[in-house]
């Protein structure tokens, strides 16, 4: 895109050239015109390019805010204890955050009511932020710790390592 602009430019520069040569005030005063919108498209495409890339840096670092994390993690609680129905708590939680995938929701309820059980397990493990948010929005609840510890067990037997931070956060209980 930017090389047609650069090509759109250089021909209507050359043209005015050699309108001038013609003397030719008309053609001089359009190609002016055509110059000044193709630098305002230049520019244009300039910005949108770096939105474009500026928006790739945040949705690849887009995380949510501890707050945001705790009131979809009340919402997921009430959701596993079968507070409220699935479709409320999708509106729920986009009305915290809209980008939140929650077409995944029902995978996240079975691993939420696997935790309240105590149930820990391997393959899509809790964040470190969710799983503090997870216990302070249980009251440290002793069937969530020891659900996270068994995920952290699991993980360490299968990967040789777990989540660090998690593994912190359960010492410090």
């Amino acid at each position: 895109m930017i090389k047609i602009i650069k090509n759109i430019l250089l021909n209507t520069k050359n043209a005015y050239k050699e309108s001038i040569v013609d003397d030719n005030e008309k053609l001089q005063d359009l190609l002016l015109a055509v110059l000044t919108d193709v630098k305002k498209l230049e520019e244009i495409y300039e910005d949108e390019k770096m939105n474009l890339h500026s928006n790739d840096k945040i949705s690849k670092n887009n995380r949510y805010t501890y707050k945001q994390v705790k009131d979809i993690t009340k919402i997921q609680l009430e959701l596993a204890r079968d507070l409220i129905p699935t479709e409320v708590a999708k509106r729920e939680i986009l009305k915290v955050v809209d980008s939140f995938p929650v077409h995944n929701l029902s995978q996240y309820n079975k691993r939420m009511k696997d935790a309240l059980t105590g149930i820990g397990k391997y393959g899509f493990a809790y964040p470190s932020n969710w799983a503090k948010a997870l216990i302070e929005e249980t009251n440290y609840d002793k069937l969530v710790i020891q659900a996270l510890k068994e995920q952290q067990k699991l993980y360490l037997e299968k990967d040789g390592e777990a989540n660090k931070r998690i593994e912190k956060l359960l010492e410090n209980l």
